[in-house]
């Protein structure tokens, strides 16, 4: 905080030596005394600054800096400097103090209105940035940044359809396009529609998100949430398969839904063949433990063991081990030959249960206390998985964590 202050400070000591420089020496109508006026009030910010009360320094020397074409950009950076340290009420000061001087270019007032309405924002007063914002863009003045904010605003707020509209404006405006953001507020949509058991006006909203994206994994899953409510079982499998073919990252959110559709819709040989191709491909836990049930259930738990035991010697993780544990636990006869058992558990485990439960009990708290998603934009980590990163903002950036711990 002390090295903001004196920068501050600094800024603001340049800003009026320039303007009072400026206004020394260019020639004027009237002065009356005005290096003597300076000279007061310049060393009386400098006795609140000898005495440490950095605030009503600041407070003189922003009243001796004179906003003018010369400083302008000076008070733009004091603003600024201002919303960064949390002075939100200062920098609002700041930029409205830009905008009342009539001798600025409209570029500037403008930019000090985009500036305000950060400013705004930063302070919560979200109707306000939306009404500068909004003229901003009517004006045609700073248009991208100022579509942006309204978007995040439109998004806080949760007004999916004006989110839509200022998306669908702003893909027009830059070269990336926002498809896959405008197919997320569409899938909202969607959601809150069949959440009310409107079907229909769900269904309409799905096919928006198709459009824009047609590889929406988000949308995939509605669709099959849809067709397994109304007992379409096959085609709720199908719609998770293409959820997975378009994000095979989400394949521990689709595996138990996907099995569930197969069995109910009488598709029992196909999931072995599915499992053996998920595992192929991803090499996650996950279809592993799948496998290793239908293992167990078909071909006893010495079968599922080695197979399991298999896998985690070319691929350790934590969660297929506590499996390995809890099934030992359960069924004696999954114990295994010395030297089988991959890693630490290369020796055969203690027929005392209590040693088993224990090693159950760490593993559980260590994955407990692990995230399980993380965004892949900013690295934020969680036990919930959300399709907007709560730290980024970013949409269809957080996926399950790989790796020992992980998936």
């Amino acid at each position: 905080m002390k090295i903001d202050s004196l920068i501050l400070l600094l800024i603001v000591v340049a800003a009026v030596v320039v303007g009072w420089l400026i206004g020394k020496y260019r020639p004027a109508k009237k002065r009356k005394d005005p290096e003597d006026r300076f000279r007061g009030h310049y060393f009386r910010g400098l006795n609140y600054l000898l005495n440490e009360q950095q605030d009503k320094a600041i407070e003189v020397f922003l009243r001796l800096a004179e906003v003018n074409q010369d400083t302008v950009e000076t008070h733009y950076a004091l603003g600024n400097l201002f919303r960064r340290r949390g002075e939100v009420d200062r920098a609002i000061r700041c930029h409205q103090n830009i905008i009342a001087k009539p001798a600025l270019t409209e570029r500037q007032r403008t930019r000090a209105l985009l500036e305000l309405g950060e400013d705004y924002m930063r302070a919560g007063l979200l109707d306000r940035a939306e009404r500068l914002f909004a003229e901003l863009v009517e004006n045609d003045a700073h248009t991208p940044s100022a579509l942006r904010h309204l978007l995040d605003i439109y998004q806080q707020e949760k007004d999916w359809h004006k989110a839509i509209s200022i998306a669908k404006q702003l893909s027009r405006t830059r070269q990336n396009s926002m498809g896959h953001i405008i197919a997320n507020f569409y899938s909202v949509l969607a959601e809150e529609s069949l959440a009310e058991a409107r079907i229909d006006e769900a269904k309409a909203y799905l096919r928006q998100a198709r459009q824009y994206n047609p590889e929406s994994v988000r949308s995939c899953l509605l669709e099959a949430r849809m067709a397994e409510q109304q007992q379409d079982f096959s085609k709720a499998a199908d719609a998770y398969l293409d959820a997975y073919q378009h994000g095979n990252d989400y394949l521990p959110e689709i595996l138990p839904a996907l099995l569930r559709n197969l069995q109910a819709g009488g598709q029992e040989q196909k999931i072995h063949e599915y499992l053996d191709r998920f595992i192929e491909e991803t090499h996650g836990i996950t279809p592993v433990i799948a496998r290793t049930r239908l293992y167990e259930s078909e071909e006893g738990s010495q079968v599922a063991a080695a197979f399991l035991i298999s896998f985690l010697r070319e691929h350790p993780s934590v969660q297929g081990l506590a499996y390995l544990i809890d099934m030992n636990s359960t069924n004696q006869s999954a114990d295994l030959p010395p030297g089988d058992l991959p890693g630490t558990l290369s020796k055969p485990m203690s027929d005392d249960s209590s040693n088993r439960e224990i090693l159950l009990e760490l593993t559980h708290q260590l994955l407990k206390n692990q995230p399980v998603y993380r965004c892949k934009h900013c690295g934020f980590s969680g036990q919930q998985h959300q399709w907007q990163c709560p730290s980024c903002k970013r949409w269809d950036t957080t996926h399950r964590i790989r790796g020992v711990t992980g998936e």
